[in-house]
């Protein structure tokens, strides 16, 4: 006998209302920087209580798509020079401060995926990326050599773009250029040796210690579209994450 189809999963109100409005912003109805209605307005449109849409909107905010401002409302989340200081870059010098690094391209160029990049990436077999390699400074030093990889469907003709000019921030760019945008990150650290490529371009003796950052960022439904493997001299720097 054929079993009974299982029931749909019970979601409550605010998380439908919630996925409504991610809906919304995604199609483009309201761009990153915008405000958004006031809670009674959409309280009113889907015919809700406030403080349904009150504990919809926080978990928007929760997760970085929204940003409140006392007295001024909620407005769709955009990545600024600010956003990526101080949330996306976690090196701090070790007396205290914290600036963000320039730039210097390396290399650009497309190829087909590796296993590797299949799975961090989500991708299928054969799929093509983007590889681009670039060295951080600060104070004209390098800091950090970072190997970032895009998948080449969400990113056509990226390397020809980047030939202008590389940004120094890559989510605004990602957002403004190709409208792909960054909802968070994910970041696995351990400690690995230097090889000599990475000891001459980080102008450290080979087999020194460095801060291997492998990060995964995504946008809606936890897509992911970007893996970017960092690796950072920190002999005057350290990493610091404030748990809440």
């Amino acid at each position: 006998m054929t079993p009974p189809p299982t029931p749909p999963a019970f979601r409550p109100l605010f998380a439908q209302i919630k996925e409504l409005i991610v809906d919304r912003i995604r199609a483009g109805e309201w761009q990153p920087g915008e405000p958004l209605p006031s809670e009674t307005e959409f309280a009113e449109f889907y015919q809700a209580s406030q403080g349904t849409v009150r504990k919809a909107i926080t978990e928007m905010a929760d997760e970085n798509l929204v940003v409140r401002f006392r007295g001024k409302g909620t407005f769709v989340a955009s990545h600024t020079r600010e956003r990526a200081l101080s949330h996306f870059f976690k090196l701090f010098r070790d007396d205290g401060g914290k600036d963000l690094p320039s730039s210097r391209p390396f290399s650009c160029r497309r190829q087909k995926a590796t296993r590797a990049m299949e799975e961090r990436l989500g991708l299928e077999r054969g799929a093509g990326v983007v590889v681009i390699e670039r060295v951080r400074l600060l104070d004209e030093r390098p800091l950090i050599f970072e190997i970032v990889v895009v998948p080449e469907a969400l990113f056509p003709d990226v390397c020809a773009s980047l030939q202008d000019s590389l940004p120094n921030e890559f989510y605004p760019y990602y957002e403004t250029k190709y409208g792909v945008r960054v909802i968070r990150a994910i970041e696995q650290l351990r400690s690995v040796a230097a090889d000599e490529r990475e000891a001459e371009i980080l102008e450290i003796a080979v087999g020194t210690p460095v801060l291997e950052i492998d990060r995964v960022a995504v946008t809606y439904d936890d897509k992911p579209v970007e893996w970017r493997r960092s690796r950072c001299n920190t002999r005057d720097h350290h990493y610091l994450s404030v748990l809440n």
